[in-house]
Order: structure tokens, then C-alpha cells, then sequence
């Protein structure tokens, strides 16, 4: 074998007789590096939507919900359900909130939002969220506070203080016993700003739970919101809440909602493996012609080789050994260009979705392991398909 290993590398690197072999040969290697860089660059894209998925449900969604299977069902704000999640160990605190779908009408400026009553907790378990007071309560009007994103888009007068023109709220209210649902008309007033993110900012307004609940005449809330601590297991404390609460609740971990896109996700990147398999074994038709065309272009030296007693399994593998050397060339160049652009778009920043959103990329191990691997199990099946003529060639020269 270390013969053959020898000869193949005399032929892959020797200047061959005619042009058009050199020419094939580098557009098999060519062919091959284009596969492995399409594919390892839209392996790399997926890792970053992966991870920018990840960072996205960090900060936008608490460690655990707790919510009724009916959306329609509120919590009734009493001690006694506060009291067994205080005495679970793990939790290290959790906000009540609730959320309201509102039309807002302002000088003929009107507006479709969510509205979201929160408590004093809800900065300690979302950490990102921000609020700034600017303003005392007004106690005649809904206390609100707007996103620091929002304000020119959602309200291009915020000047109404100075001119008395007043912000007119409905708010979306439904009635358990009754097919209609209804409008609360209130006064709003704008007592501050908060941050989150561009998303929540543009999409939400918040307000004191508290306030919220005298407007429906109601102490209920909808959701509980709830961060953990560091090194506790949230799967195990969502069992726990589980046994507490009964089984009417529905308690979902920011992982149980990460995974129904992982799920999607990995789907996806199924099929772009089962496309690029295919688009190389296709592109390896190149290799394939490559390896016949050397074997014709040393076919003298392969009879010298037979004549002079070298085996017809050593000779196979001369040209095996080229084919796998031709694919390593191809996979290793392809992916090496691949790792220069990712690096420059992780590092830079250049190329930009709708010229704002930087495309994400993260440069994965595991994804290079498994380019690795599909296009050299791929150009080792090439080589070895490409062996047969070998004896008809030597047997019938």
C-alpha cells in the first residue's frame, strides 16, 4: 500500500502529458471545493440563526411561565397560590403579569398595541427591562409607560402635555359569560419611558398591574413570570410546580419554547444535507471523469507496473488514493474559503438582511466534522466506482 500511496502521489502532483487532463483534474477539485464551501457556509448560517434564536429567547422570555390551558382564565390574585411557589427552593423571583389587546386614538392618530400590566418584580425576573419614571401619577388616567424605540413611530405628538389634548384608550375586555366582547374607555397618560428591545418596544406599552386591575374591576392577572436561580434545574422545578399547582396549569420553560424552533430548524438542515448530498454526487461526476482519464493517460505505466508483477489491487488503489486526494484538495480548499468569509461576517458585519439585521454566522466544529465527512465518503465512493475499467484496460491493451 505505501507503494501505491507513492506512485498516486508521484501522478496527483507530476505534470501530465496533455493540457486537458491538468484542466480536468483542477475542475473536479474545483467542482468539489464549490460543494463543500455551499455547504458549509449554509451549515454555518444555521448555527448563527441557532444561536441568535438562543440569545433572542434569553432575553424576551422568562425561565418559566405559568399560565391556565384556557387562555380566557385568569389567576385570581390571592395569597394562598403566591405561597406554595415562595416555598419552592430554586425560585428566586416571579412577576404577575397580564396582557391586553388596546386600541389607542390620539388627534386623529390611531393605533393597534399590546398593553401589558406588570408588577414591581417584573425588572428582577426580565432583566433587560428598564422603565424611567418622567412624570407623577395622574389618577383621573391609565398611567403608561412607551417603548424608548417607539416613540417617534407610535406617537409623532407626544406634546399633548403642553397642548391638554388627551390620548383616548380601549381596551379589549372579555366577559366569561357572554359571547361579546367589549371596549374600557380611559384617559391615558404618559408617565414614563422603558426598554427591552426594538421588538418589545415597538409592540408593547406597559403600565402598573395594579392600575390595570381597577380598570376591570378585577384583582386577577394572567400570567406568572418566573427567573430562577443559576445553578438549579429547570426541568426539575417546572415537575415540582407541577405537583403544587395540578394539572389545570400550563407551565412551559423557556427550553420547551427554544425547541419547537430547533425542531424546525433541524428539519431544515436535513434537507440542505439530502439537497448538497446530491449536488456533489452530482459535481462528482468530474472526479469520476478525472480518475478515467488519468488511468487512460498512464496506461503504459500501469502495464509496466502489471508486467513487472505489481498486483491489479495495488494498481486500483494508486488511482483511489489520487481520487481521495483530489477530494481532500477540494473539501479542504472549499472549506478554508469558507472560513474566511465567516470569520469576516462574524468579525464585520458586512453582508446585512434588508441592510440593517447583520446575516448571522457562528463557525461550529460540528458542522465542519459533518462537511468533513459527507464529501469524503462521497469522493471515496466516486474513487472506488471509478476502479472497475482498470481491468479491461491492462487485460484487453
Amino acid at each position: 500500500m505505501k507503494t501505491s500511496f507513492y506512485i498516486s502521489m508521484r501522478y496527483f502532483f507530476s505534470k501530465k502529458r496533455t493540457n486537458v487532463v491538468n484542466i480536468i483534474v483542477f475542475l473536479s477539485i474545483l467542482s468539489i471545493g464549490v460543494s463543500t464551501f455551499s455547504l458549509s457556509t449554509i451549515l454555518f448560517v444555521f448555527s448563527g440563526l441557532e444561536k441568535l434564536n438562543k440569545n433572542f429567547y434569553q432575553i424576551h422570555y422568562p425561565d418559566i411561565t405559568i399560565s391556565y390551558f384556557n387562555e380566557k382564565d385568569f389567576f385570581i390574585d390571592d395569597n394562598v397560590l403566591i405561597k406554595k411557589i415562595k416555598s419552592i427552593q430554586g425560585i428566586l423571583s416571579f412577576s404577575k403579569t397580564m396582557e391586553k389587546k388596546v386600541f389607542l386614538r390620539y388627534n386623529n392618530h390611531e393605533y393597534f398595541i399590546i398593553l401589558k400590566g406588570v408588577d414591581m418584580e417584573y425588572e428582577k425576573v426580565m432583566k433587560k427591562f428598564k422603565k424611567v419614571s418622567l412624570k407623577n401619577n395622574r389618577f383621573d388616567s391609565l398611567n403608561i409607560y412607551v417603548g424608548w424605540a417607539s416613540m417617534i413611530s407610535y406617537f409623532p405628538m407626544l406634546l399633548y402635555h403642553v397642548t391638554n389634548i388627551p390620548i383616548q384608550i380601549f381596551i379589549l375586555d372579555y366577559r366569561k359569560n357572554s359571547l361579546d366582547s367589549f371596549f374600557l374607555k380611559k384617559k391615558v397618560f404618559i408617565k414614563g419611558i422603558f426598554h427591552f428591545s426594538p421588538k418589545i418596544d415597538n409592540k408593547y406599552l406597559f403600565c402598573d398591574l395594579s392600575e390595570l386591575q381597577n380598570i376591570m374591576k378585577k384583582k386577577v392577572f394572567h400570567v406568572l413570570e418566573i427567573k430562577i436561580r443559576d445553578k438549579y434545574n429547570t426541568h426539575n422545578l417546572k415537575n415540582i410546580l407541577s405537583q403544587k399547582l395540578g394539572k389545570k396549569f400550563n407551565i412551559i420553560t423557556r427550553t420547551e419554547r427554544e425547541k419547537i424552533f430547533h425542531k424546525i430548524l433541524n428539519t431544515e438542515k436535513i434537507f440542505i444535507y439530502f439537497l448538497f448530498t446530491l449536488m456533489t454526487l452530482i459535481t462528482g461526476f468530474n472526479l469520476f471523469s478525472a480518475i478515467l482519464i488519468l488511468q487512460l493517460d498512464k496506461l503504459k505505466e500501469l502495464f509496466i507496473l502489471w508486467s513487472m508483477g505489481f498486483s491489479l489491487q495495488k494498481i486500483k488503489m494508486i488511482f483511489f488514493y489520487i481520487g481521495f486526494m483530489i477530494t481532500i484538495f477540494g473539501c479542504l480548499s472549499g472549506l478554508f474559503l469558507s472560513y474566511i468569509i465567516s470569520s469576516i461576517q462574524e468579525e464585520y458585519k458586512i453582508f446585512k438582511i434588508a441592510k440593517k439585521i447583520p446575516f448571522p454566522i457562528k463557525i461550529t466544529v460540528e458542522d465542519s466534522y459533518m462537511v468533513i465527512c459527507i464529501i469524503l465518503i462521497i469522493g471515496s465512493i466516486i474513487s472506488f466506482s471509478s476502479l472497475k475499467r482498470i481491468n479491461n484496460m491492462i487485460f484487453y491493451k
